[in-house]
């Protein structure tokens, strides 16, 4: 441990040095290069604390080597203002913020150059799910310093710069994990879209996949309209494009007659540019037509010239055909008319033309029982100890992200069955010890693992003491004791009395 102390000292120390070094080349005021040589010590000071409660991080190198290549590379300029506001202007490099490492730490991370992208074709969704994933990364980077200080683990709730992309990134990063969100962000050729619902179809099966996936998409859009009536008003006019199309294509019989209909149009039309090229009396007599109807400057110099047009209008025409073709072959025409079902369910279900404050409520409901669904699902295929204590410093941690500045994600879903669930697994594992030969009563001692806001949950120790008729449970920290819990009895106690113990093996 001495050793691994020694370590960190040297690497927070070159890493000083090498944000110095570029500090000399940076025209900031004097208090602004001091107050991001800070911000390297309070990372550093915060990490081990950070890591431990939240697992699902990046390595503290990779941090600061990001922090720096940022500040390096990215930042161009840092105006330092009086108000308690902060902004950043990504194009400019800019950043204007008060004298607060939080909010400086935050900025950096948007101004980052390396965004989420989404691909233009996934046109519901780019706007929103850009914008939740692209802030979700900087509240998530800056929480390091925000919530931790090197002492404690203190939840800053009413500093979270937007909870709901917040409370979606941090999701996903227990859904998928956060190398996969990194090489998405790092790989914006890539369509991580496909490789989302596949991860998520390999990792929890295809339907929950699903139902997972749209919630988190339609949370993004309503959070996305509350703020963006454009958006708003663009996705109502999709919504009803989109059921127009449905509508047409729902009507089989129709739908493949006007298809036939447009194929022999196309048909007849290739067959007019073909006998044209192929008859030089015709093909002069269209050239000298076309022209008259074309300004000077417009006017198509040779038949050589024309006759590649012609090619090029047919080149045209024959994929229309081919596009025809494809959509009257019965599976395509299934796919076709299940992705129009997907996303006009994924607007009608948020009900766009109302006011999303209910449904809102309900899909957060919904997607928080999904993700204990999930957390079920990662207990079941973990083989080793340290995989189930890493999952119990997950749920602890979810529990506690905020939705609202009056209200955390256990505040809102019942986590009752999955701590219980959680508990039997722990004490079958030998993870923890068990309290009580009694289920119950085990679990009700137990549970204050979720509650408790100790940092290293492996230095919990317990001792139950006998006081008059009621039993005092004592929580400690080691050495320190942190809580007293009150139980009237406790009658399959598999612990001796009055002796301290610790909870995990």
């Amino acid at each position: 441990m001495k050793k691994e102390k020694i370590i960190s000292k040297f690497n927070i120390k070159n890493y000083s040095n090498q944000l110095e070094k570029v500090l000399t080349k940076k025209t900031f005021e004097a208090r602004t290069k001091n107050f991001l040589s800070d911000m390297l010590y309070k990372i550093e000071n915060s990490y081990e604390d950070y890591k431990d409660v939240k697992v699902e991080v990046k390595p503290k190198n990779e941090i600061l080597e990001e922090i720096i290549e940022i500040i390096e590379n990215e930042c161009k300029e840092i105006e330092i203002i009086k108000e308690r506001t902060s902004s950043s202007k990504r194009e400019e490099g800019k950043i204007i913020t008060y004298l607060n490492t939080k909010k400086m730490l935050y900025e950096l991370y948007q101004i980052k150059q390396k965004q989420f992208e989404i691909k233009d074709k996934y046109s519901i969704i780019k706007k929103s799910l850009e914008s939740t994933l692209n802030q979700g990364y900087s509240i998530n980077g800056s929480e390091l310093i925000r919530d931790f200080d090197g002492w404690a683990w203190n939840i800053q709730q009413d500093e979270i710069e937007d909870k709901t992309n917040n409370f979606l990134y941090q999701t996903l990063m227990i859904l998928v994990g956060n190398d996969f969100l990194r090489e998405w962000q790092n790989n914006i050729n890539e369509d991580y879209i496909v490789k989302l619902i596949e991860k998520l179809e390999k990792k929890y099966k295809t339907e929950k996949a699903e139902k997972i996936f749209k919630t988190i998409l339609q949370i993004s859009i309503i959070n996305y309209i509350e703020k963006n009536s454009d958006e708003k008003a663009r996705l109502v006019n999709i919504e009803k494009d989109l059921t127009k199309e449905y509508e047409y294509i729902n009507n089989k019989t129709e739908y493949l007659k006007k298809l036939s209909e447009q194929k022999k149009n196309i048909t007849k039309k290739v067959k007019e540019i073909d006998e044209t090229i192929n008859n030089d009396r015709m093909l002069k007599q269209e050239f000298i037509r076309k022209n008259e109807n074309l300004s000077s400057n417009e006017r198509i110099f040779s038949l050589s010239n024309f006759v590649e047009i012609l090619q090029g209008e047919k080149e045209k025409l024959m994929k229309e055909l081919n596009q025809c073709n494809k959509k009257m072959e019965p599976l395509n025409f299934m796919k076709m008319k299940l992705d129009i079902e997907n996303r006009l369910t994924l607007l009608n279900e948020i009900n766009l033309a109302e006011d999303t404050q209910e449904i809102y409520n309900k899909k957060i409901k919904e997607l928080i029982k999904l993700i204990i669904e999930v957390f079920k699902i990662q207990l079941d295929n973990s083989i080793e100890k340290r995989e189930i204590i890493d999952i119990i410093y997950k749920i602890r941690y979810y529990k506690t992200i905020p939705i609202t500045n009056n209200q955390k994600v256990q505040d809102i879903t019942n986590f009752e069955n999955l701590e219980k669930y959680v508990i039997t697994i722990a004490c079958k594992e030998k993870v923890i010890n068990i309290i009580s030969r009694n289920i119950i009563e085990n679990y009700e001692i137990i549970k204050n693992v979720f509650q408790t806001d100790i940092i290293k949950l492996e230095k919990i120790h317990l001792k139950i003491n006998k006081e008059q008729n009621k039993y005092i449970l004592e929580i400690y920290e080691e050495e320190n004791k942190t809580a007293n819990i009150s139980f009237e009895n406790l009658a399959e106690l598999n612990i001796a009395e009055n002796k301290k113990i610790k909870l995990f093996i």
